[in-house]
């Protein structure tokens, strides 16, 4: 066996990195976007309802366009991703023209943001699904850990730079950075030549949906358990999105809640690097389920006391280990879908994640407003026992939230460790796994 140490790294190749950086540029450009948008509604209309709608109008594609997603197999993945990004640009550049002809409002910034969400929604699995076609399969897990970088900065800079646009420049700008943005991505995508994805499966795929389910239900029955692993998981981070800002503000006030999320984006940009630098191991599965436990430790961390300096080591903690989960979980399905079938995998599982996004928010919002928040009181149904331990008051209902969510994900983890999926997928990467402990329910 091979000195790990001594294993050069696999490189990422100038393919890769060109689609990479126009990627990156154009989610950067759409988190900027999309905060500036925001912040001149809000402006505009004073009415939460209105950014409700914006967020809601953001997710709805990837469910309404789930059942076409199989366009992403049928096509050349390149052109796909160029298509998609043009049809995307459509509503930034009309709202952007309204806007300068002084005629913009708002309901002209709702359909963009769903025009938006349309090409995206094709955009992402494509992009995910070529990543095989772009580098070898020893650097497909440095691949995916550098997928997570360019989101991770725009949630560190959409907030600092939005702002003062809006106000300096007026919506304009955030409008045609939003568009430059995307040019740049269809322009690098349309420089680089793509490959073949290797596949060396001999399963029979006409493209449609109804393969994708025959081969699930044979050969691909582990990766439906990691399917609905990943879609929970994004139902609990959308409870975690809505419990760490309420925390952030109950703890550091109005003007220090920023720097928490700020810590977030950080700790997402550090977890990239680091996990761009050193791959992803060969145990895929443990590796997603050691960083759910991470970061279900983190969210329990972070709730553990009325602190605003521990609530960030927590956050830190937890958000740090997100791309290497991230990560892990794409390789699986690179490694273990036939690369016909990748695009809608990948479209099955944004489609779900996101429509689920919108339903934790709403959930996690109403659990910490009318049910943790009295129940964590002073004279609440909580707060002489867990109130003894996370402290009580009107804020620490979010800490319970998140002190919960903490604890399913460590639970999730543990489960996955030992589960026949981790068994089974380093089975098929030829490693050696003591047989798990069959789990037992009392």
């Amino acid at each position: 066996m091979s000195d790990p140490s001594t294993t050069p790294t696999p490189r990422l190749g100038r393919r890769f990195i060109t689609v990479w950086v126009g990627q990156s540029v154009s989610a950067i450009g759409s988190v900027l976007s999309a905060v500036g948008v925001a912040v001149f509604v809000f402006i505009e209309t004073g009415s939460a309802a209105w950014l409700g709608l914006l967020s809601a109008l953001a997710s709805l594609p990837f469910l309404l366009t789930a059942p076409f997603l199989t366009l992403t197999d049928r096509y050349p993945k390149r052109t796909v991703m160029i298509a998609a990004d043009a049809f995307a640009v459509v509503g930034p550049m009309l709202a952007l023209a309204l806007a300068l002809g002084g005629r913009l409002e708002m309901w002209h910034l709702a359909v963009s943001t769903f025009l938006g969400g349309v090409g995206t929604s094709f955009q992402w699995p494509a992009m995910q699904a070529a990543v095989p076609a772009l580098v070898t399969r020893e650097a497909l897990g440095r691949a995916n850990s550098l997928q997570q970088l360019g989101p991770a900065i725009g949630i560190v800079v959409g907030p600092v730079l939005a702002t003062p646009l809006v106000a300096w420049w007026g919506i304009e700008a955030v409008l045609a950075v939003d568009v430059l943005t995307f040019i740049v991505a269809a322009a690098t995508t349309a420089s680089v030549r793509f490959g073949d994805a290797t596949d060396e499966s001999d399963v029979v795929d006409d493209g449609s949906w109804s393969a994708l389910w025959a081969w699930l239900g044979t050969e691909g029955r582990p990766l439906i358990t990691l399917l609905v692993v990943v879609a929970g998981v994004n139902f609990l981070m959308a409870f975690f999105n809505v419990s760490v800002l309420v925390l952030a503000t109950d703890l550091g006030g109005t003007a220090r809640a920023g720097l928490l999320m700020g810590a977030v984006g950080g700790a997402m940009i550090l977890g990239s690097v680091v996990s761009a630098h050193r791959g992803v191991p060969p145990d895929r599965v443990g590796t997603f389920a050691r960083g759910l436990m991470l970061a279900g430790t983190g969210f329990v961390v972070a709730s553990l006391r009325p602190s605003f300096t521990l609530a960030i080591v927590g956050v830190v903690i937890a958000v740090g280990s997100i791309p290497a989960v991230m990560a892990a979980v794409a390789t699986v399905f690179h490694e273990q879908v036939p690369a016909s079938m990748q695009g809608r995998m990948f479209g099955l599982r944004t489609s779900v994640g996101r429509s689920l996004e919108p339903i934790g928010a709403i959930s996690g919002g109403l659990i910490v407003a009318h049910v943790a928040n009295p129940a964590m009181r002073e004279g609440g149904g909580l707060g002489n026992t867990v109130g003894a331990i996370i402290g009580v008051g009107e804020g620490r209902g979010a800490a319970l939230v998140l002190a919960v969510v903490g604890l399913v994900l460590v639970a999730v983890g543990l489960w996955l460790a030992g589960s026949t999926v981790r068994h089974s997928l380093r089975q098929e990467l030829g490693e050696t796994l003591e047989p798990p402990v069959p789990a037992t329910m009392t």
